[in-house]
C-alpha cells in the first residue's frame, strides 16, 4: 500500500470518527430544539434525529472497509453516505431556510388565545415566562382577568410581591424558535461538510483498493 493510500485511508477514519460525533451532536441538539420549535418545524428536527442516529451508525462500515482495506464495505459506506448527504441538504435547503418563526409563532399563539381551553395559553405563559400576545393590554383589552400563569411571585425572609409578566409571548416565542433553528442550521452545515468529506475520501479509496486489487491479479 502506497504512501497516498495510506494517507487516504486515515483521512477516511479520521472522517468517520468526526461523522460519528457530529452524528450524536445531532441527535442531541434536534432533541432539546424538540422541544422548543413549532409544531410544523418537529417533523424536521425528528428527521435530523433519524439522519444523525443513521450516520453515527453508518460510521462503522468506514471505519471496518478502510481498516480492512474491503472494497465491498467501502463502497456500501460512500453510496449510503451519498444517499444521506442528499437527504440532509434537501433539509438543510428545501425545509429549514423556509421556516417562518415569526408566522408560526404568532399562528400558534393565535390558536391558544382564541382556544377554549385556557391551559393552552397558560402553557406558553409559564414556559417563556410572559403574559398575553404582545403584553397585559391584551387582556384588557379583551375584557379577559389576566390568569395566574401570568403572574410571577417575589418572595423574600420579610416580604412578598405579586407582579405580571411585562413582555408579551410573542417576541418571547419568535426569540425561541429562532434560537432553536440557528442551532440546529449550523449543525445541518457542519455534518454536510463533514458528509461530502467522507463521501470524496471514501470514493477515492474505493477506487485505489480496485486498482489494487486488478494490480494484483497480474
Amino acid at each position: 500500500m502506497g504512501c497516498a493510500t495510506a494517507t487516504i485511508k486515515y483521512l477516511v477514519f479520521l472522517f468517520n470518527a468526526l461523522c460519528a460525533l457530529l452524528g450524536i451532536a445531532v441527535i442531541v441538539v434536534s432533541s432539546i430544539a424538540l422541544k422548543d420549535v413549532a409544531k410544523e418545524a418537529q417533523p424536521i428536527m425528528i428527521f435530523f434525529i433519524v439522519i444523525g442516529s443513521i450516520v453515527f451508525v453508518i460510521s462503522f462500515f468506514g471505519c471496518c472497509g478502510a481498516i480492512k482495506e474491503n472494497v465491498c464495505l467501502t463502497w456500501t459506506y460512500a453510496i449510503i453516505m451519498l444517499i444521506v448527504l442528499i437527504l440532509t441538504c434537501v433539509l438543510a435547503f428545501a425545509y429549514l431556510n423556509r421556516i417562518d418563526e415569526k408566522k408560526l409563532a404568532q399562528d400558534e399563539l393565535n390558536l391558544a388565545w382564541n382556544s377554549t381551553d385556557t391551559t393552552k395559553m397558560a402553557f406558553y405563559q409559564s414556559n417563556f415566562k410572559c403574559c398575553g400576545i404582545n403584553g397585559p393590554i391584551d387582556y384588557t383589552k379583551a375584557n379577559r382577568t389576566i390568569p395566574e400563569s401570568c403572574y410571577v411571585t417575589n418572595s423574600t425572609a420579610t416580604s412578598s410581591t405579586h407582579t405580571v409578566y411585562p413582555d408579551g409571548c410573542l417576541s418571547k416565542m419568535i426569540n425561541s424558535f429562532e434560537v432553536a433553528t440557528k442551532y440546529v442550521n449550523v449543525f445541518s452545515w457542519i455534518l454536510i461538510g463533514v458528509e461530502a468529506s467522507a463521501f470524496l475520501c471514501a470514493t477515492i479509496l474505493g477506487i485505489t483498493f480496485n486498482n489494487e486489487q486488478r494490480r494484483s491479479r497480474y
